[in-house]
């Protein structure tokens, strides 16, 4: 790979910034393919640059500007992208894993299979963003914005999406096995096929979500706001607080919560019953 000394780097930036403003004077940075671990780029303008292939391990790149840039299978393993602006950048293949990208724009981001393992995107706009088969197993995207993302296929077990907003966003056929979901806002998202078995939906907002053929056994729907969804062919087996959910629409009600609730109604009669008999 190539490297480059801090001076170097430094001009290379440099040329960049005085392309951005004349390209008949400057140049566009090409850092693809070059080692670049632990290397300070915080504040760097890196706008539409080529960082393909390139190792940034480690990097300080807090609040660099990389939109538009190509950081197709990158390695940014462990990098801080604290407010970075990713806005429409190519990360698709990347590795991003345990990467720290608390407050960073990455909407309409490419992140098509990437690798997100243990990341930090704690409060982060990933609207319409493309998730596309993307790993974020134990991720943490806390009050994350996800309006209108791609995460079809996309492996979030485990994953902390606490408060986060997933309104319109594509999850058919995602993994988010023991995912946090409580107060979370699913709104007219796309769950069909989706595995969120032993997730925590509490309180969380499913008004017009598709949830058909959804694996949900196991899942905590406490409180939940479930009208107007579609739970047809859904696996409700065992699913916790079916007789808290906030309102669900009686034409989505599926046969097994019907089943679920006359059970729970009968049960509460024989409680009833050997109480009066205890008396």
């Amino acid at each position: 790979m190539k490297k480059f000394t801090s001076d170097q780097l430094k001009k290379v930036i440099d040329d960049h910034k005085l392309w951005l403003t004349d390209s008949s004077k400057g140049c566009k940075a090409d850092l693809s393919k070059a080692n670049l671990s632990n290397a300070n780029l915080s504040y760097a303008n890196l706008f539409n640059a080529d960082l393909s292939f390139t190792n940034l391990s480690y990097a300080n790149l807090f609040n660099a500007d990389l939109s538009f840039t190509n950081l197709y299978d990158a390695d940014l393993t462990s990098a801080s992208l604290r407010h970075a602006n990713l806005t429409s950048a190519n990360l698709s293949k990347a590795n991003l894993s345990y990467v720290d990208l608390f407050n960073a724009d990455l909407s309409k981001a490419n992140l098509h299979d990437a690798n997100l393992t243990s990341a930090d995107l704690t409060s982060a706009n990933l609207r319409h963003a493309n998730l596309t088969s993307a790993n974020l197993s134990n991720a943490n995207l806390r009050h994350a914005d996800l309006t209108s993302a791609d995460l079809s296929k996309a492996n979030l077990f485990n994953a902390d999406l606490h408060n986060a907003d997933l309104s319109k966003a594509n999850l058919s056929k995602a993994n988010l096995y023991n995912a946090n979901l409580s107060k979370a806002d699913l709104s007219k998202a796309n769950l069909r096929h989706a595995d969120l078995s032993n997730a925590d939906l509490s309180k969380a907002n499913l008004v017009g979500a598709d949830l058909r053929g959804a694996n949900l056994k196991e899942a905590d729907l406490s409180f939940s706001d479930l009208k107007d969804a579609d739970l047809t062919d859904a696996d409700l087996t065992d699913a916790i607080g079916l007789c808290n959910i906030m309102s669900i629409s009686k034409t989505t009600e599926t046969k097994k919560i019907k089943t679920l609730k006359n059970e729970i109604k009968g049960l509460k009669l024989q409680i009833e019953t050997l109480q009066k008999m205890n008396e």
